[in-house]
């Protein structure tokens, strides 16, 4: 796969298809991989842009911490090595918040947000409790560790939890360190709730039925933002592009199709 150097990182990326160009932003801890589905639908009709995260895959582990503006800059600096001024940006938890993060910034060069399991605060209670705990296992035991306790996987899709060994090979990727500094940018990220308002591009908004921060933060989206499809995936957690693939690609295929985005492929 190509390499972009960028922000002084090198940046794991991979281009499929052709058309108006979509940018995918995958979660904390993950990569790529997590929208293979996507990029294999949409490619004939989309030129699919999507990339490893500082900090994790095959992508450069500067030292930490990070914080989610890095990951928006990151963006910015890959789709201007791209020769792209609009593009379209999906992003999955970690990623979503990036990508919200993003349109608030350069709201001129998106057409169109759409946000997976996203959430525009940082992280309180029992998920933070969450991330401090896995963090500290992380370099206590290592990567394995982390990646077989149920602080971590129970928010998997369940074919990982069914059959982990790919997922788990890609998931070993991240170093203790790498997974320690992403963490950071979640757990750091400013809170964007009060400034949905602002956003004036069509936002699709999807989450499972079973995630609660994501879902309550769907319900935010779809009272705050003026142009906003909301999207609940039945009997499904975080991950609703891998535990329900079809209904999600239906209902994500339904949105572009009918919410135009003025986005053109570059000449």
């Amino acid at each position: 796969m190509p390499i972009a150097t960028v922000n002084g990182i090198h940046l794991n990326y991979r281009v499929e298809g052709s058309g108006p160009p979509l940018v995918l932003a995958h979660g904390f801890s993950t990569g790529l991989y997590v929208w293979d589905a996507v990029a294999e639908r949409l490619s004939g009709r989309y030129k699919i842009i999507r990339h490893d995260h500082r900090g994790h895959g095959n992508s450069s582990k500067p030292p930490g911490p990070y914080r989610l503006q890095d990951y928006v800059d990151d963006i910015v600096a890959l789709i201007n090595y791209l020769g792209l001024e609009r593009v379209d940006l999906m992003g999955h938890s970690m990623g979503g918040r990036t990508a919200l993060l993003f349109a608030l910034e350069h709201p001129e060069r998106l057409g169109r947000l759409l946000l997976v399991g996203a959430a525009g605060a940082p992280p309180e209670g029992v998920q933070l409790e969450r991330f401090e705990a896995i963090k500290k296992l992380a370099v206590r035991e290592g990567m394995p560790a982390v990646f077989g306790s149920e602080l971590f996987s129970f928010a998997l899709p369940e074919a990982w939890k069914k059959d982990p060994v790919a997922a788990q090979e890609q998931f070993e990727k991240n170093s203790p360190e790498s997974f320690c500094a992403a963490a950071e940018a979640t757990i750091t990220m400013p809170d964007l709730r009060e400034h949905l308002g602002e956003i004036k591009m069509p936002v699709w908004v999807c989450a499972g039925e079973r995630d609660a921060v994501p879902l309550a933060f769907s319900e935010l989206c779809a009272e705050k933002i003026t142009d906003c499809t909301q999207v609940i995936i039945p009997a499904c957690g975080h991950y609703p592009m891998q535990d329900a693939t079809d209904v999600f690609l239906d209902q994500l295929e339904g949105f572009l199709d009918s919410t135009p985005g003025d986005i053109h492929e570059p000449q």
